[in-house]
């Protein structure tokens, strides 16, 4: 999914984080290097369009940062805002429609807004997921259907017909699993992705995956963070694809640097994936901008650097989005960004961009553009 916001914040010092799961034997295992199949075709971003918080309830802010997801009738929602409610949603043209969601321990409250991810599922119904609790929400977040408890903790969400696979990391005999496949009543139906069972203590970026949505609905793609590597899993727990990303700009990485991207610049990470109608599969990256410049002040594991909710990420993420054919295995076209970009999450074939920018009141403006794969 994303999310995030794609990339999800493990702590206010480090900015990506890493995972390296072991898995069976895949069907297909497909190495992409740098070579574009496609010189003429171009990564084309449509008109952009902003949603209009209102002032006077919520705002946008970079900490914690947002994810939007966009329903089958192109309406967004995000999550979390800042005010009077942690979920908002606006119609296709940006403009505001309604609000939900409070922090608290009662019934339609979320635990912490730290992450808090929005997902849409079948007939428009929304996933709103906190740490540890499933919200199930009707369409619009015009009222709670369901909220379930969770024994682990989530950070990614994609949603499978009448399930969702989650980011959980569950430590179990064999190894670590990685990530659960959930029943609409919180139990696990399936558990996917062990890291084997050494004994040894793992960081908390050693098991951080993104999530996204196959072209089928029925499937799910599962990325490393640190390292450019995507496999395609079905409900069943099945590898059915694998895919190597490799290059040079983007080498593989198994540890987390204190700091990034604040004090270091970041290395590039993977904060994206969805699979478009046609079956190619957008990859959104993040990267250190060329002119970064280290924040001043504060210690290099950030526990003291001086954060805010309003910092601009766009000073220290940039973006690399690109489109692969897993059939042919090929890098079909590449695009930068000098902005922190990420994926909104879709049930759709089309692709759609956000990102935080600072408006002229001090706070952020989200704005959202689509993404077309055009050819010259």
């Amino acid at each position: 999914m994303r999310s995030f916001q794609v990339v999800v914040l493990l702590t206010l010092a480090v900015a990506l984080s890493a995972a390296a799961p072991v898995t069976g034997g895949a069907q297909t295992i497909v190495e992409i290097d740098d070579r574009i199949a496609c010189p003429n075709c171009f990564i084309e971003a449509g008109p952009s369009m902003t949603l209009a918080a209102p002032a006077d309830r919520f705002s946008f802010t970079s900490f914690p940062g947002i994810n939007v997801a966009r329903d089958r009738q192109g309406n967004y929602i995000t999550a979390p805002v800042v005010g009077d409610a942690l979920v908002a949603v606006f119609g296709p043209d940006g403009g505001y429609r309604a609000s939900y969601g409070r922090i608290g321990r009662g019934p339609g409250e979320f635990a912490s807004d730290y992450p808090l991810i929005v997902e849409v599922g079948e007939d428009d119904v929304l996933y709103a997921v906190d740490p540890v609790q499933v919200h199930t929400l009707a369409p619009l977040a015009a009222s709670r259907l369901n909220q379930v408890r969770l024994p682990f903790q989530v950070t990614d969400v994609v949603a499978l017909g009448d399930a969702i696979a989650v980011q959980a990391t569950v430590r179990t005999e064999a190894g670590t699993i990685t990530v659960q496949i959930l029943r609409p009543d919180g139990t696990v139906e399936t558990s996917i992705g062990a890291t084997g069972a050494d004994g040894e203590p793992l960081q908390p970026g050693m098991v951080r995956r993104v999530l996204g949505r196959s072209n089928d609905g029925t499937d799910f793609w599962s990325a490393h963070v640190l390292r450019y590597r995507m496999s395609r899993y079905g409900r069943d727990g099945e590898e059915r694809t694998r895919i190597d990303r490799v290059s040079d700009w983007f080498p593989p990485r198994s540890t987390i640097e204190p700091g990034a991207p604040f004090q270091v610049p970041a290395n590039p990470g993977v904060s994206g994936i969805h699979q478009d109608g046609d079956g190619l599969l957008w990859v959104v990256t993040t990267r250190a901008p060329r002119s970064f410049k280290p924040l001043g002040g504060g210690r290099a594991s950030g526990s003291e650097m001086p954060l805010s909710s309003y910092m601009d990420m766009n000073r220290f993420l940039h973006t690399t989005v690109e489109v692969l054919d897993p059939v042919a295995g090929e890098l079909v076209s590449s695009r930068d960004f000098d902005e922190f970009v990420q994926l909104v999450s879709t049930p759709g074939d089309d692709v759609f961009v956000f990102a935080l920018r600072p408006d002229a009141l001090g706070s952020f403006d989200c704005v959202v553009t689509p993404l077309k794969l055009r050819r010259e």
